[in-house]
């Protein structure tokens, strides 16, 4: 009886530790994005993308309002996961995130501005980063 319930008790700790591993292993969901350029794209493109995804960011410079492009972008969960980097090429950067909580890191020309925010089951989140100007 006992060499049986150290069995199950093997095995159980055999299965959980390939179950770790497992997810561990597996890739984090990739995650919805886009980014809008001023010319490039039609205002009517922007809009459909600023409506197919929940999060809105735009980039540009403080006092002018020039939008920038090329902006470098971490997007992180309160949980400290890394759930996206990459580059806007665009002022526009549209993203689907999950409900919860999420800071946002934009770099500009080595100068990193963040922002922590929200997202909620519904509805779209914008947020807007300025950079002094040179």
């Amino acid at each position: 009886m006992k060499l049986r319930h150290g069995l199950f008790r093997l095995g159980a700790c055999a299965l959980l530790t390939v179950a770790l591993a497992a997810r561990a292993a597996s890739p984090a969901p990739e995650i919805a994005h886009a980014s809008g350029r001023i010319g490039d794209d039609d205002p009517i493109e922007i809009e459909a993308m600023r409506q197919a995804h929940n999060l809105q960011v735009v980039f540009a410079l403080k006092g002018s309002g020039s939008y920038l492009a090329d902006v470098g972008i971490s997007i992180y969960h309160s949980s400290g996961e890394k759930v996206l980097v990459t580059r806007s090429p665009g002022p526009f950067f549209f993203a689907t995130l999950g409900p919860g909580q999420y800071r946002i890191d934009a770099e500009f020309k080595g100068k990193t501005l963040s922002k922590s925010f929200a997202i909620g089951q519904r509805g779209r989140r914008d947020l807007y980063f300025y950079w002094e100007t040179e």
